[in-house]
């Protein structure tokens, strides 16, 4: 299925900071799939945004959201743990797809990368309908705690990279309490980064057939009301 698809590089206000954003759309996309990391470098040459291009190719439009600054970064490497603030991210981030005319009445899906998997988790477990499906990509869902996991009420295709052991554990135990309908992916010899050959076209792949699984038809807009017929005039 092809699509003409604007890509439109963004700044999107989250509180009192501006993160950065790639918006890949089209009037006549099947729905909004959004990838949202804790950090991500140059997000139109980065590998998240080539990985989306599956997505892209399947009839989705595409938000990349970096959910941290450069300067949040590089100042403090423990702010990416910090689910309270992570979770705040997402909040206005879905608040500003709201606020799109372009983009009112998608179905929405997200991909949640690394600790930014916790923030999704708490995110649905306030707003269990904002979105239709999650996925979520070496992360760390167990991070949101056990009452939000146990409360998930949508699809959840959860990927394991095959080559991190210290991402296993706590993996498991997340996954012990998430509800059907579920999916474990694990990707063999892949690192958190997906940068070995070929695990993050894997990767892609099947979040791709996810997705294409369980993501709700574009609701089509109700055509205007037809006007009421007049009398014709008296003689």
């Amino acid at each position: 299925m092809a699509f003409a698809l604007r890509h439109t590089s963004l700044r999107i206000q989250a509180e009192r900071v501006w993160l950065d954003a790639l918006l890949s759309h089209a009037p006549d996309v099947r729905g909004l799939i959004i990838h949202a990391s804790p950090f991500l470098h140059h997000l139109a040459d980065s590998r998240e945004n080539f990985a989306a291009a599956q997505l892209r190719d399947a009839g989705f439009g595409t938000l990349l959201v970096s959910l941290l600054t450069p300067y949040e970064e590089t100042r403090d490497p423990d702010v990416r743990y910090d689910a309270s603030l992570l979770t705040n991210r997402l909040v206005s981030l879905l608040g500003w797809i709201r606020q799109q005319p372009q983009l009112t009445g998608l179905p929405l899906g997200l991909i949640a990368a690394g600790t930014a998997a916790g923030a999704a988790v708490r995110l649905l477990s306030r707003d269990p309908d904002c979105v239709a499906v999650l996925c979520l990509r070496a992360g760390r869902p167990d991070l949101a705690g056990a009452d939000p996991l146990r409360r998930l009420r949508l699809p959840v295709l959860l990927q394991l990279p095959g080559n991190e052991p210290d991402l296993r554990t706590p993996n498991e135990q997340a996954w012990a309490l998430i509800p059907e309908p579920r999916r474990w992916i694990e990707i063999p010899e892949a690192s958190a980064s997906f940068i070995e050959p070929g695990t993050l076209d894997h990767a892609a792949r099947s979040t791709c057939d996810w997705l294409l699984q369980h993501m709700p038809e574009r609701a089509e807009p109700s055509p205007p009301a037809s006007p009421e017929p007049q009398d014709a005039p008296r003689q």
